[in-house]
């Protein structure tokens, strides 16, 4: 009886092994593979560091972090050609993307009933046309738009302005998400002089 329970544990202590063998090499390969979160991750980074440096005004003395900033605007009314002012990074210049959740226009949701002002506040804020998502829209009471900034001139600035023709009020799931991907010092100063 003692040789039969002797050669069990010892089969069963023979399979454990086995299986604690066979688990750590299947770890170790998989951790070596391209297909990890963190391999991933770091090759999307590179990928989007390259899509940056490709652009034709790219400052190579910049501070590469991201940030993301969620503004609420509900409660806030703006009368026509009222603005918000959204970002400010003076003196540095920013690149990044943005993101609205609009009251729509209701005629054409395709055009908004606001304008995004980018550059460098005072003289050279200029309007920049977002994109509509209409995927994720729903009119007449929610338009979602984004865009880029940055990759052209200079913005340290970032305004919405009511181009609606009458008063708007922004209810609760009108937002704006803007997210920096860099900033620099640019080439000419601020104008401002900051």
């Amino acid at each position: 009886m003692n040789i039969a329970q002797t050669t069990m544990i010892a089969a069963s202590l023979g399979i454990l092994i086995y299986i604690a063998v066979v688990v750590s090499s299947s770890f170790i390969s998989q951790s070596t593979s391209n297909n990890d979160p963190a391999s991933l991750r770091t090759e999307a980074d590179s990928a989007l560091r390259n899509q940056l440096i490709a652009s034709p005004s790219y400052v190579h003395s910049s501070d590469i972090s991201r940030s993301s900033l969620n503004i609420l605007l509900s409660g806030i009314s703006l009368r026509d050609d009222e603005f918000i002012f959204l970002f400010d990074s003076t003196p540095y210049a920013g690149k990044g993307h943005i993101a609205f959740v609009l009251p729509c226009n209701v005629d054409k949701p395709r055009t908004p009933l606001f304008q995004l002002l980018t550059g460098r506040a005072p003289d050279d804020l200029v309007s920049h046309p977002p994109t509509y998502l209409p995927q994720l829209s729903s009119p007449p009471d929610t338009c979602v738009y984004h865009a880029q900034f940055g990759f052209g001139d200079p913005v340290t600035d970032i305004a919405l302005k009511n181009v609606s023709g009458e008063e708007i009020t922004f209810r609760g799931p009108h937002t704006v998400v803007l997210t920096t991907h860099e900033s620099y010092l640019p080439e000419t100063p601020s104008p401002l002089g900051h």
